[in-house]
């Protein structure tokens, strides 16, 4: 009996395990069915990938790499997207989001021309600016620079058409070379097959040093980076970036400001840079010590000038046998002038490239590119840039006085339309003279057209006497006359203004003179710009004059050669003209 009820338990047992084991067995397929067809539903998301490190690229192990591929991968994994990537050239990745054969293209630029043939998201994931690269010593650094170059650029890029524009807006002779992919650009500059590269930032920053490239202080076209999508297509897709985005860029220690220190090993760039502030405080340590120094070696050679006269002097019935010692002492005290002139033409060169890239750089942070200012961020980089364009403008001074006087500034001569170069200056300084209130008027004689000179030089002189009379004028007018008198082409530049005192009118073309200590309170300057212009009107075979009456205006005249080579627009082909 006992053993036939064991026996019964022990079915029951088996029976019980055979029914747990198969509704384990149930649970587990509709588990996995479940599991399978969430899989089956997650969005397929084609993604174009292209060469332009450290945004986007393959690595070495031929996997997507980059800030657009790591920000992308965090968004699929919040709304469960299938990525599959799509490798070709710039050109072909816009082609292929064109003709809708992927769902995005990364670091997409957005322009005008652009938002007709695609969609975009609306919060920008980077912004960027373009800046020329080029072999170490090849002299490089301004637009102006380029003029005759071959340039690569990147082939079907928002860069290509923005340089070109840019570019012409100079009127320079550029030959573009448009290229595939950045490494190509870089390795044509290092073999010399071109003279110079135009790349972004992030990948100039990265790879210029490989190539033994430097960056130039050409700074162009600062630009919002976006994701791309076919027009009118995936919507869904760019809705979901701007959300993440938006969560991603309002938290510091997110995914997206941990990608950017992976990749470019910069911190938040929501204050002022401490690079620019190292870089400004160095700059104006820099300058103080130049300028300083200028001042000091002028006060020896003035000093030691003034010593050799008064020896002269007391010397005067020896002066035989001490003209040998005077004469050598002379070379000396020349020496050190041209010394002096050579070592500001030197340092002048070399601050105005950390110059320019200062005005470059804080002009787009002003843009707010880099993000977000507050008012007082706002108020010290308007400072800086001010600061640094008026640096910029005291130091070209300093260059052309430093070449007149170290007799290294040659003049060009080319013809050019004269009534074209004062109808330019006149507007040049209309909007200053309306500020003040004044009357600004020009009369050009008919038989003024065309003559031969250097045409930069000429602007540069009329710019500065025209810029001096509507300084110095409170009230009234500002006039200026080209005529012809005596075979000579004179410029006059009249005013209403405070005038001249017949004593200061003879020391008025001295370099670093100002006229009365009074009057230099009120209107600052550094005294150099009548001394270049009387200079270079010499250089020009003419010469700088002035007229005054004390507290009734002043008339300065520039007077010219003609030679022959004023002549009527019209007299010349039609292709002459438009040179």
């Amino acid at each position: 009996m006992f053993k036939c009820h064991r026996k019964n338990a022990e079915g029951k047992a088996v029976i019980f395990f055979a029914h747990l084991m198969r509704w384990l067995f149930i649970l587990t397929l509709v588990s996995f069915g479940c599991s399978s067809m969430a899989l089956a539903e997650s969005r397929v998301v084609k993604i174009g990938v292209y060469e332009n490190s450290p945004k986007v690229f393959t690595d070495e192990s031929g996997r997507p790499s980059g800030i657009f591929v790591d920000i992308i991968k965090y968004i699929a994994s919040k709304e469960d997207w299938e990525l599959q990537y799509v490798a070709g050239t710039w050109a072909e990745g816009l082609e292929r989001l064109e003709k809708g054969q992927i769902d995005l293209m990364p670091d997409v630029a957005l322009t005008a021309e652009r938002e007709k043939k695609f969609s975009f998201h609306k919060i920008q994931v980077l912004s960027s600016w373009f800046q020329a690269y080029a072999r170490k010593g090849s002299g490089l650094q301004s637009i102006l620079d380029l003029n005759g170059k071959r340039v690569a650029i990147l082939d079907q890029s928002v860069q290509q058409e923005a340089f070109t524009r840019f570019s012409r807006g100079f009127g320079l002779d550029t030959k573009l070379v448009a290229v595939a992919d950045y490494k190509t650009m870089f390795e044509m500059v290092a073999k010399g097959e071109v003279d110079a590269a135009v790349a972004n930032q992030f990948y100039g920053s990265m790879h210029a040093r490989k190539y033994d490239l430097v960056d130039t202080a050409i700074v162009f076209e600062p630009s919002a980076l976006f994701f791309a999508a076919p027009k009118n297509q995936s919507q869904e897709l760019l809705d979901a970036i701007d959300k993440h985005l938006d969560f991603l860029k309002k938290n510091t220690k997110s995914a997206y400001y941990a990608t950017l220190k992976k990749w470019t090993s910069e911190e938040v760039r929501f204050k002022l840079p401490v690079w620019l502030q190292i870089l400004g405080l160095i700059t104006g340590i820099v300058l103080l010590m130049s300028l300083g120094g200028s001042v000091i070696l002028k006060y020896q050679v003035n000093a030691r000038t003034r010593e050799l006269q008064k020896i002269n002097a007391e010397m005067e019935g020896r002066i035989i046998e001490r003209t040998a010692e005077l004469a050598l002492a002379m070379e000396k005290a020349q020496s050190a002038d041209r010394l002096k002139s050579a070592f500001l033409a030197t340092m002048s060169h070399e601050l105005r490239t950390p110059l320019n890239s200062i005005i470059g750089f804080t002009g787009i942070l002003l843009q707010r590119l880099g993000g977000p200012l507050n008012d007082e961020q706002d108020k010290q980089l308007k400072m800086v840039y001010n600061s640094a364009k008026h640096l910029l403008s005291l130091i070209n001074d300093v260059l052309d006085i430093s070449k007149i006087e170290a007799e290294q500034l040659n003049v060009v001569s080319e013809t050019f339309s004269l009534r074209e170069t004062v109808e330019k200056v006149i507007k040049t300084s209309q909007p200053l003279a309306e500020n003040k209130n004044l009357k600004l008027t020009a009369e050009i004689a008919p038989e003024i057209g065309l003559m031969k000179s250097d045409r930069r030089r000429v602007e540069q002189i009329l710019l500065n006497l025209l810029s001096n009379a509507v300084k110095f004028t409170e009230q009234g007018f500002v006039r200026m006359k080209c005529e012809i008198q005596n075979e000579k082409i004179v410029i006059s530049v009249a005013d209403s203004g405070i005038g001249i005192k017949p004593e200061d009118i003879g020391v008025l073309f001295n370099p670093f003179r100002q006229i009365e200590s009074g009057t230099t309170r009120k209107y600052d300057g550094t005294g150099l710009g009548l001394s270049i212009c009387r200079k270079l009107a010499r250089l020009l075979g003419g010469e700088v004059r002035v007229e005054s009456v004390w507290g009734q205006g002043s008339t300065f005249s520039l007077m010219l050669p003609q030679e022959g080579e004023v002549e009527k627009e019209q007299h010349l082909p039609k292709q002459e003209r438009e040179k």
